[in-house]
């Protein structure tokens, strides 16, 4: 486990050279059935590396504190891709699966920040857009989007309330069901999804943290999946797409 050495301190906040600690368990069950691959991750940022995490750009990501909090901060953004998208978000290495529970605490810098799910490439990907803007206002802000091999488009969340009405942490889950094809996004302790789809475009692939062309802070990350290990890019093959 690196040291960790503090590179910047401002507005209270401690910023470190980045730093991550995680638990990671997958068992495979082989039998009659199929494998069963089954993930446990945990990331509290309060030291190790990030080896865990897949960055675009390493340079652009530090750990901040806050007392005893640790939280993984982007220091910059980046410019989308064309066609537009976005490309600044730390992604869990080593860790493709279909359904899972996906869950972190969030702060915004700016407007908004973003979770990334079932992301096969730079082209291929769902993400989350966590706003102070409702989509009424600006129709590209805090929803369900889907990247396909183009732009990204909006799939839900058009008249929902915004996720991130002040710069306080709010906790984030994401519940992806690809045999449903169900997709929802909860807010705080909230009962109901303040988002919810159901989609089957994507059924494999990583998941990650960041911003379409902001920053943010990320803390308390936990994934839990029965569906790990599967190959993104492949498709579902349902009953009424085979008539």
């Amino acid at each position: 486990m690196d040291s960790m050495h503090t590179i910047n301190k401002r507005a209270g906040f401690t910023f470190v050279l980045v730093a991550a600690i995680c638990a990671v368990a997958l068992t495979t069950r082989v039998g009659a059935g199929p494998v069963l691959r089954s993930i446990q991750f945990t990331d509290n940022f309060s030291s190790g590396t990030l080896d865990r995490w897949q960055l675009p750009y390493p340079e652009d990501w530090v750990i901040g504190t806050e007392g005893p909090l640790h939280f993984l901060h982007m220091l910059r953004n980046r410019e989308p891709l064309e066609p537009r998208r976005p490309v600044q978000f730390a992604l869990l290495k080593g860790a493709s699966m279909g359904s899972f529970t996906f869950q972190a605490k969030v702060r915004r810098q700016g407007h908004s920040v973003l979770m990334v799910f079932n992301y096969v490439d730079t082209l291929h990907f769902y993400y989350t857009h966590l706003s102070v803007d409702p989509g009424a206002k600006v129709d590209v802000h805090n929803g369900i989007f889907l990247v396909d091999g183009g732009p990204r488009h909006r799939i839900a969340g058009m008249e929902a309330a915004p996720v991130l009405p002040d710069q306080a942490w709010h906790k984030i889950r994401i519940q992806r069901d690809i045999h449903s094809g169900s997709i929802e996004v909860f807010v705080d302790t909230e009962p109901s999804p303040r988002f919810s789809v159901t989609d089957r475009t994507l059924t494999c692939g990583q998941v990650g943290l960041g911003s379409f062309d902001e920053t943010g802070d990320f803390a308390d990350v936990r994934l839990t999946s029965q569906d790990a290990g599967c190959q993104p890019g492949h498709r579902l093959i349902h009953p009424a797409s085979t008539n």
